[in-house]
Protein backbone atom coordinates (compact mmCIF):
# COMPACT_ATOMS: atom_id res chain seq x y z
CA UNK A 1 0.00 0.00 0.00
CA UNK A 2 1.07 3.55 -0.67
CA UNK A 3 1.40 5.78 2.37
CA UNK A 4 -1.64 7.86 1.39
CA UNK A 5 -3.73 4.70 1.25
CA UNK A 6 -2.49 3.77 4.71
CA UNK A 7 -3.42 7.25 5.96
CA UNK A 8 -6.92 6.90 4.51
CA UNK A 9 -7.31 3.55 6.24
CA UNK A 10 -6.14 5.03 9.52
CA UNK A 11 -8.53 7.94 9.09
CA UNK A 12 -11.42 5.53 8.53
CA UNK A 13 -10.48 3.55 11.66
CA UNK A 14 -10.32 6.69 13.81
CA UNK A 15 -13.60 8.04 12.43
CA UNK A 16 -15.42 4.74 13.01
CA UNK A 17 -14.21 4.66 16.61
CA UNK A 18 -15.27 8.28 17.09
CA UNK A 19 -18.68 7.68 15.54
CA UNK A 20 -19.36 4.90 18.01
CA UNK A 21 -17.90 6.41 21.20
CA UNK A 22 -16.96 10.13 20.95
CA UNK A 23 -19.19 12.97 22.13
CA UNK A 24 -18.07 16.52 23.04
CA UNK A 25 -14.57 15.61 24.18
CA UNK A 26 -15.55 12.37 25.90
CA UNK A 27 -15.00 8.80 24.77
CA UNK A 28 -17.94 7.03 26.37
CA UNK A 29 -16.77 4.42 28.85
CA UNK A 30 -13.14 5.55 28.92
CA UNK A 31 -12.00 6.42 32.43
CA UNK A 32 -8.79 8.33 33.17
CA UNK A 33 -5.86 6.23 31.93
CA UNK A 34 -7.67 4.54 29.09
CA UNK A 35 -9.04 7.95 28.10
CA UNK A 36 -5.43 9.20 28.13
CA UNK A 37 -4.40 6.38 25.81
CA UNK A 38 -7.21 7.12 23.36
CA UNK A 39 -6.17 10.79 23.54
CA UNK A 40 -2.73 9.61 22.46
CA UNK A 41 -4.18 7.72 19.50
CA UNK A 42 -5.65 11.00 18.24
CA UNK A 43 -2.23 12.58 18.76
CA UNK A 44 -0.64 9.72 16.82
CA UNK A 45 -3.11 10.31 14.00
CA UNK A 46 -2.16 13.97 13.96
CA UNK A 47 1.54 13.06 13.80
CA UNK A 48 1.16 10.64 10.89
CA UNK A 49 -1.41 12.62 8.88
CA UNK A 50 -1.25 16.27 9.91
CA UNK A 51 -5.07 16.30 10.08
CA UNK A 52 -6.13 19.57 11.72
CA UNK A 53 -9.38 17.93 12.80
CA UNK A 54 -7.32 15.82 15.21
CA UNK A 55 -5.55 18.83 16.68
CA UNK A 56 -8.90 20.56 17.13
CA UNK A 57 -9.98 17.66 19.35
CA UNK A 58 -7.22 18.29 21.89
CA UNK A 59 -9.01 21.27 23.40
CA UNK A 60 -12.31 19.39 23.53
CA UNK A 61 -10.70 16.45 25.27
CA UNK A 62 -8.88 18.71 27.71
CA UNK A 63 -12.22 20.33 28.53
CA UNK A 64 -13.60 16.88 29.36
CA UNK A 65 -10.60 16.24 31.65
CA UNK A 66 -11.38 19.42 33.59
CA UNK A 67 -15.09 18.60 33.82
CA UNK A 68 -14.52 15.04 34.94
CA UNK A 69 -11.29 15.16 36.96
CA UNK A 70 -10.49 18.89 37.46
CA UNK A 71 -6.90 20.08 36.99
CA UNK A 72 -5.74 18.43 40.24
CA UNK A 73 -5.58 14.64 40.14
CA UNK A 74 -4.31 13.89 43.64
CA UNK A 75 -7.48 11.96 44.49
CA UNK A 76 -6.46 9.26 41.99
CA UNK A 77 -4.44 6.68 43.97
CA UNK A 78 -2.77 5.28 40.84
CA UNK A 79 0.46 7.09 40.09
CA UNK A 80 0.60 5.43 36.68
CA UNK A 81 -2.82 6.83 35.73
CA UNK A 82 -1.46 10.30 36.33
CA UNK A 83 1.65 9.67 34.25
CA UNK A 84 -0.39 8.45 31.26
CA UNK A 85 -2.52 11.59 31.22
CA UNK A 86 0.53 13.81 31.77
CA UNK A 87 2.00 12.30 28.60
CA UNK A 88 -1.15 13.02 26.61
CA UNK A 89 -1.34 16.65 27.73
CA UNK A 90 2.38 17.28 27.27
CA UNK A 91 2.10 15.98 23.72
CA UNK A 92 -0.92 18.19 23.15
CA UNK A 93 1.10 21.23 24.26
CA UNK A 94 3.99 20.35 21.96
CA UNK A 95 1.54 20.10 19.06
CA UNK A 96 -0.37 23.30 19.79
CA UNK A 97 1.59 25.58 22.11
CA UNK A 98 -1.50 25.88 24.34
CA UNK A 99 0.00 26.53 27.77
CA UNK A 100 -3.01 25.16 29.65
CA UNK A 101 -2.00 21.66 28.64
CA UNK A 102 1.57 21.83 29.92
CA UNK A 103 0.64 23.67 33.12
CA UNK A 104 -1.78 20.91 34.09
CA UNK A 105 0.64 18.20 33.01
CA UNK A 106 3.55 19.66 34.96
CA UNK A 107 1.63 20.18 38.19
CA UNK A 108 0.33 16.62 38.21
CA UNK A 109 3.63 15.04 37.24
CA UNK A 110 5.28 16.87 40.13
CA UNK A 111 2.53 15.66 42.46
CA UNK A 112 2.82 12.02 41.40
CA UNK A 113 6.61 11.99 41.32
CA UNK A 114 6.92 13.51 44.79
CA UNK A 115 4.60 10.95 46.37
CA UNK A 116 5.88 7.94 44.41
CA UNK A 117 9.68 8.26 44.37
CA UNK A 118 11.66 6.63 47.17
CA UNK A 119 14.90 4.76 47.89
CA UNK A 120 12.99 1.55 48.62
CA UNK A 121 13.82 -1.36 46.30
CA UNK A 122 16.70 0.55 44.77
CA UNK A 123 14.76 3.66 43.75
CA UNK A 124 12.02 4.17 41.21
CA UNK A 125 8.34 5.01 41.64
CA UNK A 126 5.61 3.27 43.57
CA UNK A 127 2.57 2.18 41.56
CA UNK A 128 -0.10 3.30 44.04
CA UNK A 129 -0.26 5.50 47.11
CA UNK A 130 -0.23 2.44 49.41
CA UNK A 131 3.44 1.96 48.40
CA UNK A 132 3.24 -1.82 48.09
CA UNK A 133 5.00 -2.36 44.75
CA UNK A 134 7.12 -0.63 42.14
CA UNK A 135 5.98 -1.33 38.61
CA UNK A 136 7.20 -0.89 35.06
CA UNK A 137 3.81 0.59 34.20
CA UNK A 138 4.55 3.72 36.23
CA UNK A 139 8.32 4.00 35.85
CA UNK A 140 8.54 3.81 32.06
CA UNK A 141 5.57 6.14 31.47
CA UNK A 142 7.08 8.33 34.19
CA UNK A 143 10.34 8.49 32.22
CA UNK A 144 8.46 9.36 29.01
CA UNK A 145 6.36 11.99 30.79
CA UNK A 146 9.49 13.58 32.27
CA UNK A 147 11.18 13.70 28.85
CA UNK A 148 8.17 15.40 27.30
CA UNK A 149 8.03 17.92 30.13
CA UNK A 150 11.71 18.72 29.67
CA UNK A 151 11.00 19.47 26.01
CA UNK A 152 7.85 21.42 26.79
CA UNK A 153 9.20 23.54 29.64
CA UNK A 154 12.91 23.79 28.94
CA UNK A 155 13.55 22.61 32.52
CA UNK A 156 16.34 20.09 32.16
CA UNK A 157 15.80 18.77 35.69
CA UNK A 158 13.05 16.68 34.14
CA UNK A 159 15.69 14.78 32.18
CA UNK A 160 17.21 13.75 35.50
CA UNK A 161 13.82 12.41 36.54
CA UNK A 162 13.57 10.58 33.20
CA UNK A 163 16.83 8.77 33.88
CA UNK A 164 15.90 8.14 37.51
CA UNK A 165 12.82 6.20 36.40
CA UNK A 166 14.32 4.48 33.37
CA UNK A 167 17.62 3.46 34.93
CA UNK A 168 15.72 1.85 37.79
CA UNK A 169 13.62 -0.10 35.28
CA UNK A 170 16.78 -1.24 33.48
CA UNK A 171 18.42 -2.40 36.72
CA UNK A 172 15.42 -4.12 38.28
CA UNK A 173 12.84 -4.94 35.58
CA UNK A 174 14.89 -5.74 32.47
CA UNK A 175 16.60 -8.90 31.21
CA UNK A 176 19.42 -7.50 29.06
CA UNK A 177 20.20 -10.88 27.48
CA UNK A 178 16.64 -11.48 26.24
CA UNK A 179 14.95 -8.06 26.16
CA UNK A 180 12.14 -9.18 28.45
CA UNK A 181 10.66 -6.47 30.66
CA UNK A 182 9.18 -7.62 33.97
CA UNK A 183 5.97 -6.29 35.48
CA UNK A 184 6.73 -5.31 39.10
CA UNK A 185 8.61 -5.89 42.31
CA UNK A 186 6.81 -6.12 45.65
CA UNK A 187 8.07 -4.75 48.93
CA UNK A 188 9.26 -8.23 49.95
CA UNK A 189 11.58 -8.19 46.94
CA UNK A 190 9.61 -10.75 44.95
CA UNK A 191 9.55 -9.93 41.23
CA UNK A 192 6.59 -10.66 38.96
CA UNK A 193 8.31 -11.65 35.72
CA UNK A 194 5.21 -11.49 33.53
CA UNK A 195 5.81 -9.46 30.37
CA UNK A 196 3.17 -7.48 28.53
CA UNK A 197 2.90 -5.49 25.33
CA UNK A 198 2.40 -2.16 27.04
CA UNK A 199 5.39 -2.54 29.35
CA UNK A 200 7.60 -3.63 26.46
CA UNK A 201 6.30 -0.64 24.53
CA UNK A 202 6.90 2.05 27.12
CA UNK A 203 10.31 0.61 27.94
CA UNK A 204 11.21 0.94 24.24
CA UNK A 205 9.82 4.48 24.18
CA UNK A 206 11.67 5.57 27.31
CA UNK A 207 14.94 4.15 25.96
CA UNK A 208 14.48 6.00 22.66
CA UNK A 209 13.94 9.27 24.52
CA UNK A 210 16.94 8.63 26.77
CA UNK A 211 19.09 7.95 23.71
CA UNK A 212 17.84 11.12 22.04
CA UNK A 213 18.89 13.07 25.11
CA UNK A 214 22.17 11.39 26.07
CA UNK A 215 23.34 9.81 22.77
CA UNK A 216 24.45 6.86 24.92
CA UNK A 217 24.32 3.79 22.66
CA UNK A 218 23.27 1.49 25.49
CA UNK A 219 19.75 2.91 25.45
CA UNK A 220 19.31 2.09 21.78
CA UNK A 221 20.64 -1.40 22.48
CA UNK A 222 18.07 -1.84 25.26
CA UNK A 223 15.28 -0.63 22.96
CA UNK A 224 16.34 -3.06 20.24
CA UNK A 225 16.42 -5.98 22.67
CA UNK A 226 12.96 -5.16 24.01
CA UNK A 227 11.52 -4.72 20.51
CA UNK A 228 12.92 -8.02 19.30
CA UNK A 229 11.64 -9.81 22.39
CA UNK A 230 8.06 -8.71 21.87
CA UNK A 231 8.04 -9.42 18.14
CA UNK A 232 10.20 -12.54 17.94
CA UNK A 233 9.55 -14.25 21.28
CA UNK A 234 6.13 -13.14 22.45
CA UNK A 235 4.56 -13.31 18.97
CA UNK A 236 7.13 -15.28 16.94
CA UNK A 237 6.84 -12.72 14.16
CA UNK A 238 3.10 -13.28 13.78
CA UNK A 239 -0.09 -11.34 14.37
CA UNK A 240 -0.97 -10.18 17.89
CA UNK A 241 -4.07 -12.24 18.53
CA UNK A 242 -4.36 -12.26 22.31
CA UNK A 243 -5.12 -9.97 25.30
CA UNK A 244 -8.83 -10.58 24.96
CA UNK A 245 -9.64 -11.20 28.67
CA UNK A 246 -9.55 -8.67 31.47
CA UNK A 247 -10.55 -5.08 32.03
CA UNK A 248 -7.48 -3.23 30.72
CA UNK A 249 -5.51 -5.96 28.97
CA UNK A 250 -7.29 -5.72 25.59
CA UNK A 251 -6.03 -2.15 25.12
CA UNK A 252 -2.36 -2.83 25.82
CA UNK A 253 -1.09 -3.56 22.30
CA UNK A 254 -2.15 -0.10 21.16
CA UNK A 255 0.55 1.35 23.39
CA UNK A 256 3.13 -1.04 21.98
CA UNK A 257 2.21 -0.02 18.42
CA UNK A 258 2.98 3.63 19.18
CA UNK A 259 6.49 2.85 20.32
CA UNK A 260 7.22 0.32 17.59
CA UNK A 261 6.46 3.12 15.11
CA UNK A 262 8.90 5.36 16.92
CA UNK A 263 11.47 2.60 17.00
CA UNK A 264 11.15 2.29 13.22
CA UNK A 265 11.41 6.08 12.86
CA UNK A 266 14.59 6.09 14.95
CA UNK A 267 16.29 3.07 13.38
CA UNK A 268 14.82 2.71 9.90
CA UNK A 269 14.28 -0.99 10.62
CA UNK A 270 12.00 -2.06 7.77
CA UNK A 271 11.37 -5.45 9.36
CA UNK A 272 9.51 -3.89 12.26
CA UNK A 273 7.56 -1.66 9.90
CA UNK A 274 6.49 -4.76 7.98
CA UNK A 275 5.49 -6.55 11.18
CA UNK A 276 3.40 -3.61 12.34
CA UNK A 277 1.70 -3.39 8.96
CA UNK A 278 1.04 -7.14 8.98
CA UNK A 279 -0.86 -6.61 12.24
CA UNK A 280 -2.71 -3.60 10.86
CA UNK A 281 -3.69 -5.53 7.73
CA UNK A 282 -5.09 -8.36 9.86
CA UNK A 283 -7.03 -5.99 12.11
CA UNK A 284 -8.57 -4.09 9.20
CA UNK A 285 -9.40 -7.26 7.29
CA UNK A 286 -11.29 -8.54 10.35
CA UNK A 287 -13.29 -5.38 11.09
CA UNK A 288 -17.05 -5.58 11.35
CA UNK A 289 -19.55 -3.70 9.20
CA UNK A 290 -19.15 -0.56 11.37
CA UNK A 291 -15.34 -0.64 10.90
CA UNK A 292 -14.84 -1.58 14.58
CA UNK A 293 -11.91 -3.90 15.28
CA UNK A 294 -11.50 -6.26 18.24
CA UNK A 295 -8.21 -6.68 20.08
CA UNK A 296 -7.66 -10.22 18.76
CA UNK A 297 -6.40 -8.96 15.46
CA UNK A 298 -6.63 -12.27 13.59
CA UNK A 299 -10.25 -12.87 14.68
CA UNK A 300 -13.30 -11.54 12.90
CA UNK A 301 -14.92 -8.74 14.92
CA UNK A 302 -18.50 -9.59 15.79
CA UNK A 303 -21.51 -7.52 14.79
CA UNK A 304 -22.04 -6.17 18.30
CA UNK A 305 -22.49 -2.71 19.76
CA UNK A 306 -21.32 -3.46 23.31
CA UNK A 307 -17.55 -3.61 22.80
CA UNK A 308 -15.61 -1.63 25.39
CA UNK A 309 -14.17 1.60 24.04
CA UNK A 310 -10.62 0.87 25.25
CA UNK A 311 -10.67 -2.77 24.15
CA UNK A 312 -11.34 -1.78 20.54
CA UNK A 313 -9.00 1.21 20.61
CA UNK A 314 -5.91 -1.03 20.48
CA UNK A 315 -6.53 -2.06 16.88
CA UNK A 316 -7.18 1.58 15.94
CA UNK A 317 -3.75 2.41 17.32
CA UNK A 318 -2.17 -0.44 15.39
CA UNK A 319 -3.73 0.79 12.14
CA UNK A 320 -2.76 4.43 12.81
CA UNK A 321 0.80 3.67 13.84
CA UNK A 322 1.35 1.36 10.86
CA UNK A 323 1.12 4.31 8.47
Amino acid sequence: MADETLIERARAAVEAHKARYYRCGEYTGADFWDFAEIFEIIEDMYEVSGDESCRAMFGEMYGYVLRRYTADWRSNPFNDDIMWLVIALARAYLATGDKRFVDTARANFDLAFSRAASDDLGGGLFWRVENESKNTCVNCPGAIAAAYLAKATGDEAYYDKMLYCLDWAVRVMFEPDTGKVYDCINMDGKINKWSSTYNQGTFIGACLMAHERTRDAKYMEYAAKAAHYVRDVMYEGGVMDNEEPGNDLPGFKGILARYIRRYVDATGDAGFREWLRKNADAAWANRNSADIMWTQLAHRTEERDDYDVFAVSAAVSVVVNAV
